[in-house]
């Protein structure tokens, strides 16, 4: 049977791998495996394992099976995974590790480590990753910092099987824990707003920050944290003779070895393979399971693009389905979006209206909770709304057009009709007006938008697949990859909804502007 070793710090050294895949007799003990590993390899890993005389393990010495802690005279069994860690002041210097639900045990050191504790990484600790999803999925509470450190997990892994250089994998590893810290309070709900006010979006963001050209800390914040001695993302990347400029154009796909690019954001990336383990965890959603192993093995390099061997199609096939029926169930669901859209127009309220803590230069540098505190210290509207959002007081549906599949001419229409944050909020604002209500209780919702502009990796299925030695999209051997292409991901074309006391007369209004 098969079982999978994973050695940390003074043992990966020694046996040269992050990960082994191993043959081993049925009914075998974790003991059994460590007393083969000691005779294959030097005498250094015995030394570092066992007490001397070989009888006993050494003290502090960590093993666990499958993520939990284990005893050595534990049996193994098929697909098992068992991970040694070294003693207390054993193996790499300044070395964590971190218990992950998800990936089970992570090592983190050196760089990885470093950018980790910068300010820019921890303030996403206060960045839920789904938003308001906890409305529908009481369960999703995670947040980016976790997910960013579970993206630099899997490159590690990919790196090993890529066999990447060491300057490689450095700037994919920075890429990964930093492609995030320009993120918004609640991650995408307030996207639109950035775009009206800022011009760009929050990976162009990141990349600002990572170059130095702006900062995600106020001035009063970045002086004590001078004070303290903390280092920026900035200073951290100069430490190991990063260049930030590098790291960018990795996030943005301008990177002059496009592979390097694809593995963190493409048609196939270790950002979409960790969210959809990590999001369907947390909702307890099951559709977003994904066969990482797999993936990870038969991802390769051809030509200078990212490819998957052909033995690999199957384990893409379930990635995409589980990536479509997670924006369908999760993503785009409705209650989500009611909750996220209200709270983006509290927030437009606050800036236009001025003079409370709220603004256009400092809305998308706050946390989750600074956000909610500012919005509930402003009368009227903004108050309302967070009173509406704490006790899950939602906006009800007046009005709905429903899926359907979509002609390039239409998405098209859509895209005029419906794109950015002012063309939105004129019409709602015009439907509330038709209707007799006040404004910001009626909201439009055309999440088709939001994915033609900011998901384009939906539409993305043609993954190259190495077949005799020539790439051929996946669409050419798989009809499951065919009939993604075609779905649309939101379960709603467009939906208007409103104050509950409001909805017969939206419902009325809305028929009338939006037909």
């Amino acid at each position: 049977m098969k079982v999978k070793l994973r050695p940390w710090g003074v043992f990966q050294e020694i046996i040269g791998e992050r990960e082994l895949s191993m043959d081993v007799p049925e009914n075998s003990t974790i003991r059994s495996l460590l007393d083969h590993l000691a005779n294959k390899h030097s005498q250094k890993f015995r030394d570092e394992l066992f007490q001397p005389g070989g009888r006993t393990i050494k003290p502090y010495i960590k093993i666990l099976l499958n993520g939990h802690g284990a005893e050595v005279g534990s049996r193994l069994r098929e697909g098992d995974v068992v991970a040694i860690f070294p003693p207390v002041g054993g193996g790499l210097p300044d070395e964590k590790i971190i218990h992950d639900p998800v990936h089970g045990s992570m090592c983190l050191s050196g760089l990885v480590l470093d950018l980790v504790d910068a300010p820019e990484v921890q303030r996403l600790r206060s960045i839920r990753q789904l938003g308001l999803a906890n409305m529908a999925f009481p369960g999703a509470n995670h947040t980016r910092f976790e997910h960013a450190l579970g993206v630099a997990h899997l490159v590690e892994r990919l790196g090993s099987e890529l066999k990447l250089s060491k300057g490689e994998l450095n700037s994919l590893l920075a890429a990964a824990v930093l492609h995030d810290i320009g993120h918004a309070p609640y991650s995408h709900t307030l996207e639109y707003l950035m775009a009206e006010y800022l011009k760009k979006d929050h990976m162009e963001l990141t990349c600002e920050i990572i170059m130095g050209e702006t900062s995600i800390c106020g001035p009063e914040e970045l002086e004590r944290l001078r004070k303290l001695g903390v280092p920026s993302v900035v200073d951290v990347l100069a430490k190991y003779g990063i260049s930030s400029r590098e790291v960018a154009c990795l996030l943005l796909g301008k990177h002059r070895k496009p592979y390097l690019g694809h593995i963190i954001h493409g048609e196939i990336d270790v950002d979409q393979i960790d969210f959809l383990l990590r999001d369907a965890h947390f909702t307890g959603v099951a559709l977003g399971m994904v066969d990482v192993d797999r993936l990870l093995r038969t991802l390769i390099v051809h030509r200078n693009r990212l490819a998957i061997a052909s033995k690999g199609v199957e384990a893409v096939e379930g990635l995409l389905t589980a990536r479509a029926l997670m924006y369908t169930s999760v993503y785009y669901h409705h209650t989500v979006r009611i909750a996220e859209l209200m709270l983006a127009n509290a927030v437009e309220f606050a800036i236009k209206r001025g003079g409370g803590r709220i603004n256009r230069d400092n809305f998308y540098l706050l946390t989750d909770s600074e956000l909610l505190e500012r919005l509930g210290e402003i009368r009227g509207y903004p108050r309302e709304i967070v009173t509406r959002l704490r006790y899950r007081q939602l906006f009800k549906t007046a009005y709905v057009e429903e899926r359907r599949e979509l002609s390039q001419a239409e998405k098209k229409r859509i895209l005029k009709t419906y794109s950015g944050w002012s063309r939105v909020h004129e019409l709602q604002s015009k439907i509330a007006d038709n209707a007799g209500v006040p404004r910001g209780y009626v909201i439009l919702d055309v999440p088709i938008v939001d994915i033609l502009i900011s998901e384009p990796r939906l539409e993305k299925v043609e993954v190259p697949v190495l077949v005799e030695n020539k790439l051929v999209g996946l669409s050419e051997l798989s009809p499951i990859a065919s009939a993604l292409k075609k779905r649309q991901a939101p379960r709603y074309q467009l939906r208007v909804v409103a104050a509950a006391e409001y909805v017969g007369e939206v419902k009325k209004a809305a028929k009338k502007i939006l037909l």
